[in-house]
C-alpha cells in the first residue's frame, strides 16, 4: 500500500525549498486538489499503476482539477531541471487533449501544454518546463489544474510526481506528448525518435498486384525464417520463467468493464523492483515462454495466457504511440517478443485483436524509420541493428497482406543498405578503416551481435529483390575483416575493450555470418560462386566444428585459412595490430577524437591506463585466448597493462573520480599506427594526462613501439610528472604466473614473460616480481587475488625526462634467441623528444616517429619530415624504395561526445635526398624537385598511412 509521501531533493544552489511531491492515491484524495465546475476527484481501485488505487476524475465540459502546491520559483536552469510526470489511464480513444495549466500568483497561466487523448489505457505524462507552451514570463508557480475536454469523461491518474526535479534526460516524444523533449531533434538519442519516425510515409509505392517472381521470394524468404527459428524441443525453462512471472503479474479484467488491474509494467527508469513492478523483459519473459509451450507442447492454456499477457501489455503501455515516459535501450529487452511472434503469426491472425497487436510490434521495432532511406547523420547505428534489426525484419514479414510485405521489406532493405555506409566522425556504424563504432569510439563489445544480424539477414534474403547491395556488403564485409584481425581467435585485447575489460568475444552466430557474408556472393572480385576468402575465414573460426555451411564449404574445396599474418592499421581507433604464426599483439593509445577507456559508475571502475600505448601479447592457449596468454582479472594490477606508462596509484585513487560516465579525451592528436606493405608496422603516442580529480595533469611522455617479424622495439622519451607521492613506470609485462622463471640467464636485462616472450632492456631500471597480488573487481570493487609474473621499468617518483628502451621477442625459437642475446637486431638512429628513428636489420626498414619537425644530415634517404608524422621506409631495389606515410590523426573539427563532422585531410611535406618519382601517379601524392631533393607532398585523411613504390633518377 503506498502513502502520500513527502521526497525532500537534493537541493541545488539557489533552489527554492518546494517539495517535491509522490502522489499515489492510497488514502484518499489530497486536500490539495479539488474540482471546479460539475464532476467529482475520488479515489478508484478499477484502474492503478501503483498500489491498488488511482485517482478518477470524472469532468464536464469545463471543469477543472484544481491543485494546490508550495510556491516553486523557476529559472531557465530548472526549467530544464523540472517538470511534471504521471500516467494517465484513458479508457476510449478520443480525439481531444487534457490541457494542463500551471499558474503564477494572480492566477494567469505562464506554462501548459496539452495531452492527447487518443489511446486507451495507461499512457505516460513526462515533461519538463522547458517544452511546455506558454509566456513563461512569471516564473512563480503556485498551483496547476487540468482542464477538462469539452465533453463528459473520466480519466485516471496515478505515479504523480510534481515537481519532479530532475527530469529523465531521454524522456521519450510519443502520441500523447510528441513535443515533450528536444533530443528528438538530435540523431543521437535513436531510441526516442520512434514518434517522430512514425510521421513518416513510404516513399516506395504499394504495388496494385504482385508478380509470381516476388510472390515466391517472399514465400522463400519466410520458409528460411521459419527454419532459423524453429524450436525443436520445448525450452522448459523458459516455460516455467513465464508462468512463474505470469503468477507475479496477477493480471485480472478490471471490474470496469474493459482494461486489466495487476502488477505495474514501467520502463526499468522508474521500475521499482523491490515492489515487484515489471518491465518489457518481463513482457518477453512470458510472452516467449507462454509461446513456446503452445508450438511445441500444443498447450492451449498458454496459448490463452500468451494473448492476455499481450493485452496486458497494450493496456499497460507497450503499445503503438507510446513512449512509456522513457523507452531508452528497450531493444535489448524484447527480442524474444519478436522471435516468438513470428511462431505464433497463424494464431495472432486470427486473433480479434490482431490489428492491435501488428500495429505494437512494428512500432516497438521502430520499422516505420525504414519508409524512408536511411539519415547519413543517424547515430548508434550498433544498437539499433543489434537489437533491433530482426524486430523490424519480423514486423515487416508480418503484413497480413502480402503487397505490404513487399513495400515494408523493400523499405527494410533499403534502410539497412544505406546504413551500412562508412559514417563520418565518431558518430555509429562503420568507419572506412572497418572499425565499429558506438558511444563515439571503436567498440568490439558492441560489433558482436552485430555481425550476426546483419548476417541473418543477408542470408534471409540472399538470391532475392530484398538482399542487400554490393556496395552495403562490402562495407559490412571490411567490419568482419577487421574484427577477424584484432581477434584472437575470438578475443580482442584489454585496450580495445570499452568497459569489459576482461570480457566479450566472437560468437558462435558471428562466426556463422562469415558464411551468410560468404554465400550472398563473390565480394573478392574474382568471380567465384561465393567468397572463397571469407569462407576460409569462416572454417578457420569454427575451429573444426561440423555445421551444414562448413561440410558445403569443405566439399567445394575450400581450406580453413590461416591466421591473419601482418600489421593492421585501425587509427579511428588509435590502434594497431600485428601478427604472425598464431600470435596477436594490440597496440592502443588515444587523442582528442578517440576516448581512452569507458568507465561506467559500475564497469571498468580502474580502467584509466588502458590507452596510455598499451602492448598486449597474445598468443597462447587452445584456442589463443585473453586467460590462456596470462590475462585475468583476480589479482590483476590495474596500473601494470603491458606497455603502458602509468603512476602507479592505490587503487581507491585509480578509482574513477567520476560517478557516471568517464571517457577520457587526450589534447594531444599525435597517437596511432602505421604500416608499410601490410607486414610490418609501428605505432607512436603523444601520450599527456587530463585534469581530473587524482589524475596528474602535466604527466607526458613521448612512446613508440616499431614492429618487425616478431620482434619488437619498445622507445620513450620525456616521461615527465610532478607526481611525488606515487612512481611512474613502464610495464614490460604482467601475466599469471604459470611456474616459469621469468630471469633468462644471469642477466637481469633479460626477461620472459613465462608465455614464450622475452624481454631484453637496453635503457631503464628493471624491477620484476612474482608475487601473489591483491585487486579490486573492476565492477563490485570486491577483493580479488591472484599470483602474478610481472617486470617493469622504474622511473621514480615525480621524474623529469625519464627515457626507455626494450625489444620484445615473440616467441623465438631458441636458436633465434640464442643468436638474438649476442646481437641486437636492431638500431636506434634518434630517441629524443624531436624524434623516436629505428633502423631493423632482419628487414631493411627504417621507422619514424616525428614528434617534432625532424631533420637529419646523416640519413641517407630522409632530408626532413614535419611534426606529428609517421615514415617507414624501406629499400626495394637499388633504385626503388617502398615508402609510407600516415598522420594518425583524424583531424575532425568538433571536439564532443559523438559528432558527424567528417575527418579532414592533413597536407604533409616530406623531403627526400636525391631525385625522386612515382613508379605509379597517385592522386593524394605530388612530387616536385627542390635542389638536389625531391619534396614529397601527401594528402593524409582518416589516420589511414599512405604507401607508394618510387624509383631514383
Amino acid at each position: 500500500m503506498k502513502n502520500i509521501t513527502l521526497i525532500l531533493f537534493f537541493l541545488f544552489g539557489g533552489i527554492s525549498s518546494a517539495f517535491a511531491q509522490l502522489i499515489g492515491f492510497e488514502d484518499g484524495v489530497p486536500e490539495t486538489f479539488k474540482v471546479s465546475g460539475k464532476g467529482d476527484a475520488k479515489v478508484s481501485s478499477l484502474f492503478y499503476k501503483e498500489g491498488e488505487n488511482s485517482l478518477e476524475w470524472d469532468f464536464h465540459p469545463g471543469s477543472t482539477l484544481d491543485v494546490q502546491i508550495n510556491p516553486l520559483s523557476l529559472n531557465a536552469k530548472k526549467e530544464q531541471q523540472f517538470g511534471i510526470t504521471l500516467w494517465i489511464y484513458n479508457e476510449k480513444p478520443q480525439q481531444d487533449s487534457i490541457r494542463f495549466e500551471f499558474l503564477n500568483k494572480a492566477g494567469e497561466v505562464s506554462y501548459w501544454f496539452s495531452y492527447h487523448l487518443k489511446a486507451a489505457g495507461w499512457r505516460a505524462c513526462w515533461i519538463s518546463f522547458a517544452y511546455m507552451q506558454g509566456n513563461k514570463k512569471d516564473k512563480n508557480i503556485v498551483g496547476y489544474r487540468l482542464v477538462a475536454p469539452g465533453r463528459k469523461g473520466r480519466v485516471f491518474l496515478d505515479r504523480l510526481i510534481f515537481p519532479e526535479k530532475k527530469m529523465n534526460l531521454r524522456t521519450t516524444p510519443d502520441q500523447q506528448l510528441p513535443a515533450n523533449n528536444g533530443l528528438s531533434n538530435r540523431d543521437l538519442w535513436h531510441w526516442c525518435l520512434v514518434w517522430k519516425w512514425e510521421q513518416q510515409s513510404y516513399d516506395i509505392p504499394l504495388a496494385t498486384k504482385l508478380t509470381d517472381k516476388r510472390k515466391k521470394e517472399l514465400k522463400t524468404i519466410e520458409q528460411r525464417l521459419t527454419d532459423f527459428l524453429e524450436v525443436k524441443k520445448a525450452p522448459q525453462g523458459q516455460i516455467n520463467a513465464a508462468y512463474k512471472t505470469f503468477e507475479k503479474a496477477a493480471i485480472t479484467p478490471s471490474a470496469a468493464g474493459t482494461g486489466f488491474v495487476g502488477t505495474p509494467i514501467v520502463a526499468p527508469d522508474e521500475q521499482n523492483k523491490k515492489k515487484g513492478e515489471m518491465s518489457w523483459n518481463d513482457i518477453e519473459t512470458m510472452l516467449a515462454g507462454f509461446a513456446y509451450d503452445y508450438l511445441c507442447n500444443q498447450n492451449e492454456a498458454s496459448k490463452k495466457n500468451y494473448f492476455t499477457v499481450f493485452d496486458y501489455a497494450i493496456d499497460q503501455g507497450f503499445a503503438f504511440g507510446s513512449g512509456m515516459g522513457t523507452n531508452h535501450h528497450y531493444g535489448y529487452q524484447i527480442r524474444k517478443i519478436y522471435t516468438t511472434a513470428w511462431l505464433m503469426r497463424d494464431a495472432i491472425y486470427k486473433h480479434p485483436h490482431r490489428d492491435a497487436y501488428l500495429s505494437t510490434l512494428r512500432f516497438w521495432a521502430a520499422l516505420q524509420e525504414t519508409r524512408q532511406p536511411c539519415s547519413p547523420t543517424r547515430d548508434e547505428l550498433l544498437d539499433s541493428w543489434h537489437t533491433l534489426l530482426m524486430a523490424k525484419f519480423v514486423s515487416a514479414m508480418m503484413f497480413p497482406d502480402a503487397r505490404e510485405q513487399e513495400q515494408a521489406l523493400s523499405g527494410l532493405s533499403r534502410w539497412l543498405s544505406s546504413s551500412l555506409r562508412y559514417t563520418s566522425g565518431t558518430i555509429g556504424g562503420i568507419k572506412v578503416d572497418g572499425t565499429t563504432f558506438h558511444h563515439g569510439g571503436f567498440y568490439p563489445g558492441y560489433t558482436t551481435g552485430v555481425l550476426a544480424t546483419v548476417g541473418e539477414f543477408i542470408a534471409f534474403t540472399n538470391g532475392t529483390s530484398f538482399e542487400l547491395t554490393e556496395e552495403a556488403r562490402q562495407h559490412i564485409k571490411s567490419a568482419f575483416i577487421a574484427m577477424r584481425n584484432y581477434c584472437n581467435l575470438y578475443e580482442w585485447g584489454i585496450g580495445i575493450s570499452g568497459r569489459h575489460p576482461f570480457g566479450g568475444k566472437m560468437g558462435s552466430d558471428d562466426i556463422e555470418a562469415f558464411a551468410n557474408i560468404a554465400l550472398s556472393g563473390d565480394l573478392s572480385g574474382q568471380g567465384n560462386a561465393f567468397d572463397r576468402n571469407l569462407a576460409a575465414d569462416y572454417l578457420r573460426l569454427v575451429h573444426g566444428k561440423d555445421t551444414p555451411n562448413a561440410r558445403f564449404f569443405k566439399k567445394e574445396g575450400v581450406k580453413a585459412a590461416q591466421a591473419p599474418q601482418g600489421f593492421f592499421v585501425y587509427n579511428y581507433g588509435s590502434a594497431g595490430i600485428f601478427r604472425r604464426a598464431d600470435w596477436m599483439v594490440t597496440l592502443k593509445g588515444y587523442t582528442t577524437d578517440v576516448w581512452g577507456a569507458e568507465i561506467y559508475a559500475k564497469d571498468n571502475r580502474y580502467g584509466r591506463y588502458q590507452s596510455y600505448g598499451s602492448v598486449q601479447i597474445m598468443g597462447k592457449g587452445n584456442p589463443v585466448s585473453r586467460a590462456g596468454s596470462g590475462f585475468v582479472q583476480e589479482g590483476w594490477d590495474w596500473n601494470r597493462l603491458p606497455g603502458t606508462t602509468t603512476i602507479h596509484l592505490p587503487f581507491e585513487l585509480l578509482d574513477s573520480p567520476l560517478k557516471g560516465t568517464t571517457m577520457a579525451r587526450s589534447k594531444e592528436n599525435f597517437s596511432g599506427s602505421t604500416s608499410l606493405d601490410g607486414k610490418n608496422g609501428m605505432f607512436a603516442m603523444k601520450l599527456m594526462e587530463r585534469d581530473y580529480e587524482n589524475f596528474t595533469p602535466d604527466f607526458v611522455a613521448r612512446k613508440s613501439v616499431f614492429c618487425f617479424d616478431n620482434r619488437m622495439v619498445c622507445l620513450g622519451t620525456g616521461i615527465t610528472n610532478s607526481n611525488t607521492e606515487y612512481p611512474t613506470e613502464t610495464t614490460l609485462f604482467q601475466t599469471k604466473y604459470n611456474g616459469k622463471d621469468s630471469k633468462v640467464g644471469d642477466d637481469g636485462y633479460w626477461l620472459h614473460d613465462g608465455y614464450d616472450n622475452y624481454y631484453h632492456v637496453v635503457d631503464g631500471a628493471v624491477r620484476s616480481q612474482v608475487a601473489e597480488q591483491e585487486s579490486r573487481h573492476e565492477k563490485t570493487r570486491a577483493v580479488t587475488k591472484g599470483k602474478f609474473s610481472s617486470a617493469w621499468i622504474a622511473h621514480g617518483k615525480a621524474p623529469k625526462d625519464g627515457t626507455y628502451e626494450y625489444m620484445i621477442l615473440i616467441q623465438p625459437s631458441s636458436s633465434d634467441l640464442e643468436e638474438l642475446r649476442k646481437t641486437l637486431p636492431y638500431k636506434v638512429l634518434q630517441r629524443d623528444q624531436t624524434a623516436h628513428v629505428v633502423y631493423d636489420k632482419g628487414t631493411g626498414i627504417t621507422g619514424y616517429a616525428a614528434f617534432e619537425t625532424y631533420q637529419s644530415a646523416n640519413d641517407k634517404v630522409v632530408a626532413s619530415i614535419p611534426a606529428e608524422t609517421m615514415v617507414m621506409v624501406a629499400q626495394e631495389s637499388d633504385k626503388s624504395i617502398r615508402l609510407s606515410v600516415c598522420d594518425p590523426n583524424l583531424n575532425i573539427e568538433e571536439k564532443t561526445y559523438t559528432t558527424k563532422e567528417p575527418s579532414r585531410p592533413i597536407r604533409k611535406e616530406i623531403c627526400l635526398k636525391g631525385r625522386w618519382t612515382l613508379k605509379s601517379p597517385m592522386e593524394n601524392v605530388t612530387l616536385r624537385q627542390q635542389g638536389e631533393n625531391t619534396v614529397l607532398t601527401v594528402i593524409c585523411q582518416h589516420g589511414q598511412p599512405v604507401e607508394m613504390l618510387m624509383e631514383n633518377k
